[in-house]
């Protein structure tokens, strides 16, 4: 080979060679100084870095852990407890090679950590020259999809007949450009939900309470969801609209898209739904500390009044429930007419039928669109014949009046949750002093604004009681969970009421004075006699264990509860109540209750009770009587 193509070809042999080490050492001192300029401004101890990584302070003082679950989060090992090792592995991701193929784009860490790459620029100035930005293209469309412009919180009302639900629920809705009131449905929502997969019963509850199943964000369009909701499950939605800034909306997104797929270990108590939310909305607005007011539990409710709270609520709107609707255009309706809508629903008779004929034309029209929602409500109709109550409503040529539903009180203007109380009373012929703390958060006699009456969900309830007789305090029940549903029959529907509880309690007459294990559970039906009350009637079933109070270690049998639930006054509620259940296997004997609750509150924190019982435990009747001064917390 002659000498000068030998050396050229040497030459190119050495910039092949020596030039990637040099580059990669260029990147290394730029990452250097990057490093150095981030520790010297504290940027890993950053309340910004703090909410993006999702860190909370761990148990030894300076340590800190974060919630999220998914390895991948993490560029590092340390990640998940380390704040300066994942910022600092962060920087250095930032200078890998980006992908050639435009599909693998995405999976660069300027692409996946779109949130953290922008924080980190804005605070460290990166060169483009020594650090250039990629531009992440499946980010863009799908920024540019959602088209935001601000935040809306959206509150489903709660839904006892799920356990998931029935606490109420929040979501997002991204609010895009230009969007008004007839388009806000085409808008998307962000969700925070648990894969519970296929889980039912036991196994439902217990993964549920111990962090045994993925949460994942998720983004779907926000009809879907009003749908679910709305229509599916009969709850009405309140609608909060943030005032994040178009700027504090997109940082927020920013942070949505780096969360997609990733997973957090879903507890229904604590990190839940409505908590995680919070977490997202904090990284809009690092200063606020939404999450921070949350330990052991944090309920929907709570954290719509959080977020009021925190003054980042610019506006409310109410969306009734498909039911919600039914129900108030048929309270306009005397009972002729509902006769004759779902007669028209079910197709008993036809349209043209001489008796709907007979209707005047306004009212007419209104029966035949009740009859067509009663009947697609229901799922009672086919197709073709809900179309020909349609054409007949069409062919009145009447015009259909706008309907609005009464509001109501706001769920996040009800009481707080949280519940004690502290009560003297007598029983069987001696006094007693009681101390009673209900975590959560709402039963049959509290005060019903901003809650479903005839709904009762208690948590964790428990009481001491001081007895003058024996001068001793003792634990007197601790109730898990405490469960009634008291869903009124109506023209619409017929539901069942059901109620559940379990948990251990001292009874009258034992002889150790030991906790006994109860589960109670119980169906029947309720009714409305008036606007404010209701009327049920349950059948039950009773279980108690106890291996030294009960001769053979158990009781079971069956029995029954009727009562009257009614709101006199807006301050004053009451409860009547009789419930008997006969043990007729193990220890054979009857217990029975007959009582009066009444309630009154004094102000939005604190409400004044009176009961009084008479009632047959193992040792005999007694009666019961005691004052309590309730305080909300």
């Amino acid at each position: 080979m002659p000498a000068f193509p030998r050396l050229l070809f040497i030459c190119l042999g050495l910039v092949c060679v020596v030039l990637p080490p040099l580059a990669n050492a260029a990147d290394q001192a730029y990452l250097d100084e990057l490093i150095q300029s981030a520790r010297a401004q504290q940027l890993q101890q950053r309340s910004e870095w703090h909410k993006l990584l999702h860190y909370k302070p761990g148990l030894i003082p300076g340590s800190y852990k974060s919630q999220v679950d998914a390895p991948r989060f993490f560029v590092t090992a340390d990640g998940k407890t380390d704040p300066a090792a994942e910022l600092e592995a962060t920087l250095a991701a930032f200078f890998e090679p980006f992908p050639i193929n435009p599909d693998e784009q995405h999976l660069h860490p300027q692409c996946l950590f779109v949130a953290r790459y922008h924080w980190l620029r804005q605070e460290l100035g990166f060169d483009a020259a020594r650090l250039p930005e990629h531009t992440c293209w499946r980010f863009e469309e799908w920024m540019e999809a959602l088209n935001p412009q601000g935040v809306t919180l959206i509150f489903p009302t709660a839904y006892i007949n799920s356990p998931a639900s029935m606490f109420g629920h929040t979501l997002l809705r991204v609010d895009a450009r230009g969007q008004d009131e007839q388009t806000r449905l085409l808008a998307y929502a962000i969700n925070f939900g648990a894969d519970t997969g296929n889980d039912g019963g036991l196994a439902f509850a217990l993964k549920g309470l111990l962090g045994g199943y993925p949460g994942t964000f998720s983004v779907l369009p926000y009809y879907l969801k009003v749908r679910e909701y709305s229509d599916m499950e009969n709850r009405d939605i309140w609608e909060y609209q943030l005032n994040l800034t178009p700027e504090e909306t997109r940082t927020m997104l920013l942070h949505a898209w780096e969360l997609r797929g990733i997973w957090f270990d879903y507890f229904f108590f604590d990190e839940n739904c409505s908590y995680h939310l919070l977490s997202l909305i904090e990284t809009a607005r690092p200063a606020l500390q939404l999450t921070d007011r949350f330990g052991a539990w944090a309920i929907p409710s709570d954290t719509v009044r959080v977020v009021d709270d925190a003054g980042l609520v610019k506006q409310v709107s109410y969306r009734p429930s498909r039911h919600s609707v039914l129900q108030h255009r048929m309270a306009g309706l005397d009972e002729d007419r509902i006769e004759t809508l779902q007669r028209l629903a079910v197709a008993e008779i036809a349209p043209g039928d001489r008796s709907v004929a007979a209707i005047p034309v306004a009212q007419r029209a209104e029966v035949l669109e009740l009859a067509h929602e009663y009947a697609d409500y229901h799922r009672d109709g086919n197709e073709q014949y809900l179309h020909r109550l349609l054409q007949a409503r069409s062919a009145l040529g009447v015009a259909r009046p706008e309907t609005r539903v009464p509001p109501g009180t706001r769920p996040d203007r009800g009481h707080d949750t949280g519940r004690s109380a502290l009560i003297i009373g007598r029983e069987d012929g001696h006094s007693y002093q009681e101390l009673q703390l209900r975590p959560a958060y709402h039963d049959l006699l509290d005060p019903t604004p901003g809650y479903a009456q005839g709904a009762q969900i208690e948590f964790f309830s428990l009481a001491l009681r001081h007895d003058n007789r024996t001068d001793s305090t003792r634990l007197q029940y601790f109730t898990p969970v405490n469960i009634v549903s008291l869903t009124p029959v109506s023209d619409i529907s017929t539901p069942i009421s059901w109620q559940f509880d379990f948990g251990l309690r001292r009874k009258h007459g034992q002889q150790y004075n030991r906790m006994i294990a109860t589960v109670n559970g119980g169906a029947g039906l309720s009714w409305a006699p008036s606007e404010n009350s209701i009327a049920y009637a349950l059948l039950n079933l009773g279980l108690d264990a106890e291996e030294k109070e009960l001769r053979k270690g158990y009781a079971a049998g069956t029995g029954g509860a009727i009562g009257l639930l009614a709101e006199l006054t807006p301050q004053w509620g009451l409860h009547l109540f009789a419930r008997s259940t006969d043990y007729t296997t193990g220890e054979v004997h009857n217990e029975k209750r007959l009582g009066l609750e009444q309630r009154y509150t004094v102000n939005e924190a604190n409400t004044v009770r009176m009961e009084w019982t008479r009632q047959r435990q193992l040792g005999g009747e007694f009666s019961n009587f005691n004052l309590s001064w309730q305080h909300f917390f």
